[in-house]
């Protein structure tokens, strides 16, 4: 198979020999060994409260901790009871990795949902949302998830790209796969370049 796809890409087949095939083999093996893992957007991996939590008090913050460190551009968290009454005070504060934002005093009893919005390590904006409860009394369900826009969260603090319009991303180990594949050819076809041109080169004597 190999040989037939090289054949096409060569104007004059000089033979492939065990060791030219042996390194075009080579090139793309390496390629393969050495690709990266597909490039995947960052996660929420812990927040505090955590989801579905029950306070006996309101937090005087919500803090936020992700898989990698996040860029420092469009970060924002909405903390909003059944009302939707947004009760973050202040700015956020992005820490590498970690995203805090301050909340305002006088939060009554009742279900709360922590709405959150980040740029990826990739950069690309992803969202989420999840829910705790303040108070004995307090029951869940009060508020519904927003809904499922470029700007909106999704259930659970789990992750979404925000960019709905973005290219498809090829995967880095098709690139470096690719890359591999055409070392190999370039090899193969400078030795054949190089056979010729010793074949038809007068000898001495």
């Amino acid at each position: 198979m190999a040989r037939q796809i090289l054949r096409k890409f060569s104007w004059r087949n000089p033979g492939l020999s065990g060791p030219t095939l042996a390194v075009i083999l080579l090139c793309m093996a390496f390629g393969l060994a050495t690709a990266p893992a597909a490039s995947a957007h960052d996660q929420l991996v812990s927040s505090t409260p955590s989801t579905g939590q029950r306070l006996d008090a309101p937090p005087s913050g919500i803090e936020l901790k992700f898989s990698a460190p996040l860029l420092a551009i469009g970060h924002e968290v909405r903390v909003v009871d059944a009302a939707s009454n947004n009760w973050v005070q202040g700015e956020s504060v992005l820490d590498r990795g970690t995203l805090t934002q301050p909340l305002a005093p006088g939060m009554p009893d009742g279900e709360y949902q922590v709405r959150w919005r980040v740029v990826s390590s990739d950069g690309h904006p992803i969202n989420g949302s999840y829910s705790f409860l303040v108070g004995a009394g307090a029951t869940a369900g009060a508020i519904t998830a927003p809904g499922n826009t470029a700007t909106s969260g999704v259930p659970s603090g789990s992750a979404e790209s925000g960019d709905t319009a973005s290219t498809v991303q090829v995967p880095d180990w098709l690139i470096a796969a690719a890359l591999g594949a055409v070392a190999g050819l370039a090899l193969y076809l400078g030795w054949g370049l190089f056979t010729r041109r010793r074949r038809s080169s007068p000898r001495d004597g």
